[in-house]
Parts: C-alpha cells; structure tokens; sequence
C-alpha cells in the first residue's frame, strides 16, 4: 500500500461528501433493507457524542466511520467502510486503528451479515491493532448482525 492514511472529523460543510459514499455503503450492507436516508444520519451533526469521519488516502476520501459515544462512557463504531477498489489493501486495518487509538476507551462493535467475510476482517482487524485488548466476541446485537466484540483500547 502506497498513500498517506488519515481520519478526518467531518463538519457539516462537508456533509454531502460522506452521505454520497452511505448510499452505496447502505446498498451493500443492507441489499434487501429500507433504503437509505441522509436524514438517517443528521444525529451526527445534531447529538453531542456521535463522531462522522471521513477515510482519506492521500486526502481523498475513500470510506467513512461513525462512532457514537454511549452515556456510560463506551464507544461504539455504528458504521465503517472502505470503497470496494480500496480493500484488501491494510487502510481499514490502520484507518480503525487510528479510531480507536484517537478515542480510547471500552467499545462495542456489531458486525453485518454483509458484506461476507466481514467478521473474519473485524477478527484480525482488532488483533492487529496497537493497544486494542479484551477483546471479546459477542453475539449479534441486532437481526441484522452476524456477531459482535467487545474490547478495550489502551493509550
């Protein structure tokens, strides 16, 4: 892999930019499901404690992550994504790192059914990422997850 990776906090400006990447994002992970609504998403400019972010290579975007912050403290990574011509290629891996290494803290993750293989990547994904421990595979949080895990992030 070749490229700068970097996690960018979204402002409302730049809005239209992640909610262009969700609608092909919702379409995958969500085939049969309601179709997607920006306004599905508005909480994240709205809400104290939920985190947009956008995924860049080279300044780019090329995926997005939304964290939302429980009231107890916990951190929850609601969605995240890599365009399909991006994987496979180690960013998701160093993009959630930086996530998770930016914020700290306990986390629960709920993995979709789809895309295939997505548990597997989560698996390794949290292994390999610097400081992440305890981690725990949970089951699905709701019908539409294939599992879950649990874990902390130590800085």
């Amino acid at each position: 892999m070749t490229g700068r990776i970097t996690i960018v906090p979204v402002p409302e400006s730049r809005r239209a930019v992640l909610d262009g990447m969700a609608r092909t994002y919702f379409q995958e992970v969500l085939p049969n499901g309601p179709a997607f609504f920006p306004n599905a998403l508005d909480r994240y400019w709205i809400e104290p404690g939920r985190h947009p972010y956008l995924i860049e290579l080279d300044g780019t975007p090329i995926g997005f992550a939304l964290v939302w912050n429980h009231p107890d403290g916990t951190h929850e990574m609601t969605e995240f994504t890599i365009r399909p011509d991006h994987r496979h290629r180690g960013i998701g891996t160093q993009a959630a790192e930086m996530i998770f290494q930016a914020l700290g803290g306990d986390w629960v993750l709920g993995v979709g059914k789809n895309p295939p293989g997505a548990m597997d990547f989560w698996q390794q994904c949290l292994e390999a990422c610097e400081g992440v421990c305890e981690i725990t595979l949970r089951p699905p949080r709701t019908a539409r997850q294939a599992g879950s895990f649990s874990f902390r992030v130590e800085r």
